[in-house]
């Protein structure tokens, strides 16, 4: 168990980190609604990206931030446990040493409980979590396997240095996978009968591909069976999956020989094919699948039709927005760290501890 308290530890400061993000984010979304800048979906799922690489390495980040303390201003402590103790020794904070001490040492004695095996609940609720992984974790193996079994079963139609372009009378709506060494976009053969719909689809796929959004899908759904009991991940998921869509549909509107009426008019022919299907499955990028697909359609359709043609370059209010980001889950991510180290303070906490019980031993006596 000594050994799995260090990895359950920093499990739950990264779900921490994560809720801190999910928070920032749909705080700055809800602001940005307010704003012309509601309409750069493009500059947003930039700075999502770089939020969640923030979140990925926010170890990296916290150690970064409290080196950048400890240097600029000595004496001076990041973690919110430090700062608590700090604030006790100072007496800003009114309660008996030793249940301060038991009040910082929540989180630490919560691990030991959980790790010990003493409560039949939580060892109960430990072992449903892990079953409802290994599921999820299974099923995006399966949804892999389903994938796989339809770009193998197609007709490699063309081929580029790092793309195949394959054909299949097995799906219904275009799709862009990844192997291990190539990429793939998959079309319903249908649509050789359509030159209009075949470039379309193309334009979209391809722009998925220079997006990086069939890794970064990937990504999430390999998380999912670890973080899937977190609602942060859920929304930065939901998130995601909106402004990928929006995004990509306005980067290739935006360019010269496509029609923004006529691309909308695609969309909703395909909308309207999945919604005929007996089991309508929408493979838009990897491990992608349907029930959502009409609603997501829909919000496309909206944001092509009611809002404005933005450019696709980062502006310099998206990269300040960015940046702001960042530092913040920088800092946030260095208040939440666990300091394992015994600092002056802390020190000082333990002894203070110490007197207190001698002293009540010796009234008792």
């Amino acid at each position: 168990m000594t050994a799995v308290k260090p990895v359950l530890d920093a499990f739950l400061e990264f779900n921490v980190v994560l809720g801190l993000s999910a928070l920032i984010w749909l705080a700055v979304r809800g602001g940005l609604a307010l704003t012309p800048m509601r309409y750069g979906f493009v500059a947003q799922i930039r700075s999502l990206k770089i939020l969640c690489i923030g979140v990925m390495l926010s170890p990296v980040l916290a150690i970064g931030v409290s080196g950048f303390v400890a240097q600029v201003w000595p004496g001076r402590v990041v973690a919110l446990g430090d700062i608590a103790v700090a604030a006790y020794l100072r007496g800003e904070i009114a309660m008996p040493a030793a249940q301060f001490e038991t009040l910082l040492n929540t989180r630490e004695r919560w691990l030991d409980y959980v790790l010990s095996g003493a409560s039949v609940f939580v060892t109960c609720a430990l072992i449903a979590l892990v079953l409802l992984s290994a599921v999820l974790a299974i099923r995006v193996v399966r949804n892999a396997l389903i994938i796989r079994k339809a770009v193998s079963s197609s007709f490699l139609w063309r081929q580029s240095a790092k793309v195949d372009i394959r054909l299949s009378d097995r799906v219904t709506v275009p799709f862009a996978v990844r192997g291990l060494r190539r990429r793939h976009v998959v079309l319903p053969s249908h649509l050789l009968n359509s030159p209009r719909d075949l470039r379309f689809a193309l334009a979209h796929e391809f722009q998925h591909i220079r997006a990086l959004d069939v890794e970064w899908e990937l990504g999430f759904e390999l998380m999912r069976p670890l973080l899937f009991w977190n609602p942060a991940y859920l929304a930065m998921k939901h998130q995601f999956d909106r402004l990928r869509e929006l995004a990509c549909d306005q980067s290739v509107v935006s360019r010269k020989g496509i029609d923004a009426t006529d691309y909308t008019t695609c969309l909703l022919d395909y909308c309207t094919r999945s919604i005929n299907l007996k089991n309508p499955r929408i493979l838009r990028v990897a491990l992608v699948n349907g029930p959502k697909a009409k609603h997501v359609l829909r919000q496309r359709v909206i944001a092509l039709t009611d809002s404005p043609l933005t450019t696709t370059q980062l502006s310099a209010n998206f990269f300040g927005l960015t940046l702001s980001l960042v530092v913040v889950i920088a800092i946030g991510s260095a208040s939440v760290r666990q300091t394992q180290d015994w600092s002056h303070d802390r020190l000082m906490l333990s002894t203070v501890v110490n007197l207190e019980r001698l002293e009540a031993r010796n009234q008792g006596n």
